[in-house]
């Protein structure tokens, strides 16, 4: 028999153990789960606090945009868009697999930034023609870059799972979806995107966004899960996993080349060639180097959200599409229509101030009252324009930077 001391011994020893592995479990799991993913205890600002002045945009071509790009140089916004009743039935990285929901009209649009009127939201989308491409889009993420003699796409898309030697319809809450990268050449004239290459892999497992070298060869994805499906994909935004697989255009093949992803989202490459990725579970940015095909973290910047997709404006200054509350995100999904989730666009400069990045919000509607929930914003420096969609805002939203008056 143990005697008292021991009894206590072992007790005191358990209940030590306990701690600690609570400790381990607050600090990795708790605490980013309750502080960053719920934003227990975050002031969120309302919108008349910054200095911007913002109209929302209706419009068909409009609805339901989860990524854009700006064309810089020949001043055009291009947006992925479909209809919200139609990501309310199929996003797969949302868990969502009703495949008789698709639209069928998912589509890029396009319109002149310098043509708009912010004020009153007047603007003319158009959509791109789709030419040679044999199957349906599904879009999502997306990127484009200036080659030589095209401005070429390159797209996600979530297209249902077919059954390779009949061709019929899986069922896509067993299988997932068959995700791939469309490649397309734009004919600026006529404002088609004319089909180059499809590009399918294993490591293509759950895209979310991606981002292509300056050579419009390589290119690094985000998997925002570990798996196509499972039973317990819906809970991984709390823990965190994921990875980033890395293709070529050229051969068409793809492998994974980083497997410490905390739910990797969006995705943005600098001019030094850096990549840029919103690890969405763990409320950080992570920034990798590329290195003969496979990627090395080589710096780390903690923001606190959880963060969307990523954009850089010509200033070089890093904009996020930002989360400060999660759960009226879920209420926003069910009632696109009727529920506006808090958002917030941050800025991270590219320039450090005594080691620490500067992080600031640039604009924050705490109401909803402009601002979509926001899955991507666009910086224009040129005009002082913000640009903000969401994946299931029936809108966009176009802000004009305001001049603050001298005191």
């Amino acid at each position: 028999m143990a005697s008292p001391q021991g009894f206590w011994s072992l007790r005191l020893l358990f209940w030590a153990a306990l701690v600690l592995v609570f400790s381990i479990c607050y600090n990795q799991f708790l605490h980013t789960i309750l502080f960053v993913t719920f934003g227990i205890g975050r002031q969120i600002q309302p919108i008349e606090d910054f200095p911007w002045a913002c109209s929302r945009v209706y419009h068909p071509l409009l609805e339901a945009c989860e990524d854009m790009w700006l064309d810089h140089h020949d001043r055009k916004l291009y947006a992925a868009c479909t209809t919200v009743e139609s990501r309310q039935g199929w996003v797969p990285g949302a868990n969502k697999y009703n495949v008789s929901a698709r639209s069928l009209t998912d589509h890029i649009a396009v319109f002149d930034i310098d043509d708009l009127d912010p004020e009153s939201g007047l603007l003319s989308p158009r959509q791109l023609k789709i030419s040679d491409y044999p199957g349906s889009l599904d879009l999502h993420g997306f990127d484009v870059r200036h080659l030589d003699s095209t401005t070429r796409f390159w797209l996600i898309n979530h297209k249902p799972p077919v059954d390779p030697a009949t061709g019929e319809l899986l069922d896509a809450w067993t299988f997932g979806a068959n995700s791939t990268i469309e490649v397309f050449d734009l004919d600026k004239a006529t404002e088609t995107l004319q089909y180059v290459k499809t590009i399918a892999s294993d490591a293509l497992v759950s895209p979310n966004n991606l981002a292509v070298d300056a050579d419009g060869v390589g290119l690094v994805i985000t998997n925002d899960h570990s798996g196509k499906t499972g039973t317990f994909r819906d809970f991984e935004l709390l823990y965190g996993l994921g990875s980033l697989a890395y293709c070529r255009t050229d051969v068409g093949e793809c492998h994974i080349a980083d497997t410490k992803g905390r739910s990797p989202n969006g995705i943005a490459r600098s001019r030094d060639g850096l990549y840029y990725v919103s690890q969405a579970s763990a409320g950080l940015l992570t920034i990798h180097q590329l290195q003969n095909g496979q990627l090395k973290q080589v710096d780390t910047i903690p923001v606190g959200y959880g963060i969307d997709n990523l954009s850089f404006d010509e200033d070089g200054n890093l904009i996020a599409a930002a989360v400060p509350d999660a759960i009226a995100i879920l209420k926003n999904f069910e009632h696109p229509h009727d529920v506006v989730a808090p958002s917030t666009i941050l800025s991270i400069s590219p320039k450090r101030v005594d080691g620490k990045w500067e992080i600031s919000k640039a604009i924050e509607d705490s109401q909803g009252e402009k601002l979509p929930f926001s899955t991507i914003a666009i910086h224009d420096t040129q005009k002082g324009l913000m640009f903000a969609a969401g994946l299931f805002a029936p809108f966009i939203t176009i802000c004009e930077k305001q001049d603050i008056p001298q005191v």
